[in-house]
This record gives C-alpha cells, sequence and structure tokens, in this order.
C-alpha cells in the first residue's frame, strides 16, 4: 500500500511540475501576444492540472486559456472556459478567484454585445474584489466598466470609471501600464465626444507606453484609433501609415477582434481614397465574421449606410455572399501585398483584394 501511495504522489509531482512550466511558458506567450503558442501549451498545463487533480492549478489555467480564446475571438468557448473556472473557484470558496472569472465572463459578454449581462457580471465581480479588499482587482474591472459604458454610449459614466480606476491603481503604486491604458481609455472617449486634439494627444502618449512595454495588443489598438483619426481628418497617407503598421504588428498575433478593428479602419481609409467599391467589401468580410466584436459592429454602421448608396440590395446581398468565403487574415494580407512597393507576383492575395 506504502509503495503505491508513493508512487501516485510522484505522479501528482510529475504532472504538477509539468503543468507549472507550460503554464508559465503559455503566460508568457500571452504576454508576448503569441496567442497560438499560448493555447497550445496553456492545454498542455490544463490537462496535467487536470490530472494531477490540482484544483487551484486548474482553475487559474482555465482563466488564462479563456483570455486566449477570447483574443482570438471564440467569444463562446471563451465563456465557456470561464464559466469552468468560476465552478472550480466556487468550490474552492476562492473569493478572489471568483471575482476575477466573473469579470472575465463580464468582459465576454461585452464582446458579444449583451450589456446587461456584461453589468451584471462586472458588478458582482466587483462586491467580490471589494470583500477581499483586492485594490487593483477593483481598478481592472473598474476600467471593463468604463468599456462597457462606453460601448452603450454613456462617456460621462465611462470617464468617472476610468479616472477612478487609475486613482485606484496609483494606490499601488505609479506604474507605465496604468498609466498608458488611462492615457488610452480617456482619448478612446475625447474621440467619442468628437475632441478630434485631445483624443489625438492621448493616443499618440499611450503609444509611447505601449510601445516601451512591449505590448503589442496596445500598440495595435492605439494605431487604429490614430488611422481613424487620420482617416477624419483626410490625412489618407499618415492614416495607411498608422493601418500599415497595426497590421503588420496583429496578423502574427491571431487576434482576430482587433485585426477586424483594423480592417474597419481600412474601410474608412478606402472610402476615402474614392475606392468605395473595395471599402464596402472589406466590411462586408468584417460583418460577416463572427470574431467582429458587437461595439465595432455599432462603430461601422454608418460608414455602412453611407457606402450602401452607392450599391443596389441585390448587389450588396451578393456582396455578403462573396465576403464569406473569405477570412480576416486573406484580406488583410490581401491589402498588404497590394500597396506594398517591392515588385512581386500577382498571387491570389493581391487576386482577392482586387476582386472586392
Amino acid at each position: 500500500m506504502y509503495s503505491l501511495r508513493q508512487k501516485s504522489s510522484k505522479t501528482a509531482r510529475r504532472l504538477k511540475a509539468k503543468a507549472i512550466l507550460h503554464y508559465q511558458r503559455g503566460e508568457t506567450c500571452l504576454n508576448r501576444a503569441q496567442l497560438g503558442q499560448a493555447q497550445d501549451h496553456l492545454e498542455k498545463a490544463l490537462k496535467a492540472y487536470w490530472l494531477a487533480s490540482d484544483s487551484p492549478g486548474t482553475a487559474l489555467c482555465l482563466l488564462k486559456l479563456g483570455r486566449v480564446l477570447e483574443l482570438t475571438g471564440h467569444y463562446s468557448q471563451a465563456a465557456e472556459t470561464y464559466h469552468e473556472s468560476f465552478i472550480q473557484y466556487l468550490h474552492l470558496n476562492d473569493n478572489p478567484g471568483i471575482a476575477r472569472s466573473k469579470a472575465f465572463l463580464g468582459n465576454a459578454a461585452w464582446a458579444q454585445g449583451d450589456y446587461s449581462k456584461a453589468l451584471k457580471l462586472l458588478e458582482e465581480s466587483l462586491l467580490y474584489f471589494k470583500g477581499s479588499g483586492d485594490i487593483q482587482g477593483q481598478a481592472w474591472v473598474h476600467d471593463l466598466m468604463g468599456n462597457l459604458h462606453l460601448a452603450m454610449g454613456k462617456e460621462q459614466v465611462a470617464e468617472t470609471y476610468h479616472r477612478t480606476a487609475f486613482a485606484m491603481a496609483r494606490e499601488i503604486g505609479e506604474n507605465v501600464e496604468a498609466r498608458a491604458w488611462n492615457d488610452y481609455h480617456l482619448a478612446a472617449i475625447e474621440l467619442h465626444r468628437r475632441r478630434i486634439f485631445s483624443a489625438l494627444e492621448g493616443f499618440l502618449s499611450a503609444l509611447k507606453h505601449f510601445t516601451r512595454m512591449g505590448d503589442v495588443l496596445g500598440e495595435v489598438a492605439t494605431l487604429i484609433h490614430l488611422g481613424e483619426i487620420a482617416c477624419d481628418q483626410k490625412d489618407y497617407a499618415g492614416a495607411e501609415s498608422f493601418l500599415l503598421k497595426a497590421v503588420r504588428l496583429v496578423l502574427p498575433t491571431q487576434c482576430k477582434p482587433l485585426l477586424a478593428d483594423a480592417l474597419t479602419c481600412l474601410a474608412r481609409l478606402l472610402k476615402g481614397q474614392g475606392e468605395g467599391r473595395k471599402a464596402i467589401g472589406v466590411l462586408m468580410v468584417v460583418l460577416s465574421h463572427p470574431t467582429c466584436r458587437q461595439q465595432t459592429k455599432d462603430r461601422m454602421v454608418s460608414l455602412a449606410e453611407s457606402l450602401e448608396t452607392y450599391f443596389s440590395p441585390r448587389e450588396i446581398e451578393s456582396g455578403f455572399r462573396w465576403a464569406k468565403e473569405f477570412t480576416l487574415e486573406e484580406m488583410a494580407s490581401a491589402w498588404l501585398a497590394a500597396i506594398s512597393s517591392k515588385p512581386r507576383k500577382k498571387g491570389s492575395a493581391q487576386k482577392l483584394y482586387r476582386a472586392s
């Protein structure tokens, strides 16, 4: 009996060591926006944690895996994974863990456009963080609440949440990450209010911080907004420059929601350059893709309506059928290939772009 228990204990230790190794590698890849590699490591870690009967490790790994799934646009799978983590933390009676899982569930609901569900989950998460005395957790949820209220068009409420989040973050200690996201969030609010100069100043400041930190996804999100501002100012050369960098950065990450945002900006650019047919073709690809967040769809409504005046209902219907045949990556790669100054053979990517 003793030898069997000893053997079982050694197996559990070996499995846990394997789980920790893959979890750490997965977390590193996630921080570097290497989402495909992150998912691979986290899935291996999850299996090892489960076999080792390590409930805390399983719960934490599920949260990280859910985040990867969310960032790659698999919202339903992400929500299911976050829920599994919530159940684990509930059994462990781990209130901070419950708070985190509820916050992530709220973020997934926000992406899918279920704003009432998102609000409920975030409010519940905030209560758990308050009960645990977790200031950092409260600051994080306040930022998520700010994003949610801005998506609902309540920019004043959003601003209050973001400013509160930053104040809480400063209680813990000044850090570049908090400053970067504060600049970004307040700039997004200023852009919503059409205060272009303030928005531009804020985004440029955020971009410097994100670049210094090596936060690729933060860089991409900021570059897309800078591209939108440049389009509004009819600075199409500047918009193209921002967008080129954004697309080149985001494609290797496999972050489809941000790629969808980049393509929405591309549609604005093409419209401004007088390429209405290509612009609506790009919009159709984005709208037809399940990873397009509701907030992105809401923001492209006016652009889509202005473009639809160029085409008959039959042409639009045909365009949507055409768009479903292509991925976001194919469309983005096609645009990069089409504007490249280097001579190259006409491949499928260029043909795809011109077909729109």
